[in-house]
Order: structure tokens, then C-alpha cells, then sequence
């Protein structure tokens, strides 16, 4: 087998044009699994036994089961049940299967992260009379998100490698534009080695700037 070099130099530009799209449903994944990881924790820890027990079992199913699963049964398998959903489209159900997978994981994130303030914090907050909402907005959640931060990174980097799944459902993304690109001349040999480091030079990237922001936070937290 002869490697192609030129085919593997020429793929390079025509992927990086898809940086941008992969990054934005990366980004919207992480917006929308932030939340719900909040509502979760939020969830998990009330006083109510069910949403508790509810809470605990979607962490569960999530944290527990593959995730190109959960996109084809959303895809796939809910529009037979719920004939609405078949209009969905492809990115659409990319985001929101990567939202509600990776949430499970941002729920366990945040409440490690509340659990690393010192209890003797909040005693002493509400022992000067300040109220339990002005307590976690000055005192606990600050900490807490800084404490979060770097696995809030990864978890970020986990949604934009899982965003390469979405060719399985017709997202045209850095995956399939490559697979694409690699089938008129049977070149997917090239093509692979070139999506990985296409995604290794984006995460770099990625990676250093999460760096700078925590240090940034740190700093002023």
C-alpha cells in the first residue's frame, strides 16, 4: 500500500473548515449539559425521595450505558414511539444526546465540587446572619467552581470528541467531511490519520485556553 502524501496535505485545509461547526455543537452540548447537571445536583440532594430517586437512576442510566446507544435509540427508536420527533435533524440530536449524556457526569462534577468547601464555611455564614441564597453565591459556589473547573474542561473536550459520532446519524462534520473527501479515491487511510490530528491540534488548542482560564479564575476567585 502507497500512503498518498499528496491527497494527506491537500485533505488538511478542507477539515479545518469544519472546525468552527464542530466547536459550535461542542459548545452548545456543554451550555445545555451545564444547566441540566445543575438541575440534577439540585435534584439529587432535595429532600424530595423522588427526585432524588429520579435523579439517581438518569445518572445512573447514563454514566453506565454507551453513548453512540443512547444517540441511535434517541434517533432512531424514540421517533417510532413519537411520530413528532421524526422532523427532528441530525445536529439537533447530536447536541441533545451529548447534553444529556455528559449532564450525568457535570451533575457528579458540581457536587464534588460543592463538597470540597469546608462545611465550617457555611456555619460560619450563617452564623453572621447572611441567608442561604447570598451564602452560595458569595462563599460556596465561587469556590466550589473553581474547585469544578478542570474536570468541567474535560468533560468540555469529551463533547467535542463526541460530536465525531454524529456522522453515524448524517452530521457532516470533521469525520464525515473527511470520509467523504476519502471515497472517490478510497484514500481513508489518509483521511483518519488526518481527522486525528486535525482533532489533536484543536484540542491542543482548546486545552491551553481552559489552562489560561484557570489560572485566570484562580486568581480573582
Amino acid at each position: 500500500m502507497r500512503f498518498d502524501t499528496e491527497f494527506f496535505v491537500s485533505i488538511f485545509p478542507k477539515l479545518f473548515k469544519m472546525v468552527p461547526y464542530t466547536l459550535w455543537l461542542g459548545c452548545i452540548a456543554f451550555a445545555l449539559a451545564f444547566l441540566l447537571g445543575l438541575i440534577l445536583e439540585v435534584a439529587y440532594t432535595s429532600k424530595s425521595r423522588i427526585l432524588r430517586m429520579l435523579a439517581g437512576i438518569y445518572i445512573s442510566y447514563f454514566r453506565s450505558t454507551p453513548y453512540i446507544t443512547q444517540l441511535f435509540i434517541f434517533y432512531f427508536g424514540l421517533p417510532q414511539v413519537f411520530p413528532i420527533m421524526r422532523n427532528i435533524v441530525g445536529s439537533s440530536a447530536l447536541i441533545i444526546t451529548i447534553a444529556l449524556n455528559s449532564a450525568a457526569f457535570i451533575a457528579e462534577i458540581i457536587r464534588g465540587g460543592l463538597q470540597s468547601v469546608d462545611k465550617g464555611q457555611r456555619e460560619a455564614a450563617l452564623s453572621i446572619g447572611m441567608s442561604p441564597f447570598k451564602m452560595y453565591r458569595e462563599i460556596i459556589l465561587p469556590q466550589a467552581f473553581v474547585a469544578a473547573f478542570p474536570s468541567l474542561g474535560n468533560s468540555f473536550i469529551m463533547m467535542i470528541k463526541n460530536t465525531a459520532v454524529g456522522f453515524t446519524i448524517g452530521v457532516i462534520d470533521i469525520l464525515a467531511r473527511a470520509k467523504i473527501l476519502a471515497a472517490s479515491s478510497l484514500n481513508f487511510f489518509e483521511a483518519y490519520i488526518a481527522v486525528g490530528i486535525v482533532y489533536w491540534l484543536v484540542l491542543l488548542v482548546v486545552s491551553k485556553i481552559l489552562n489560561y482560564m484557570e489560572k485566570r479564575i484562580c486568581k480573582y476567585l
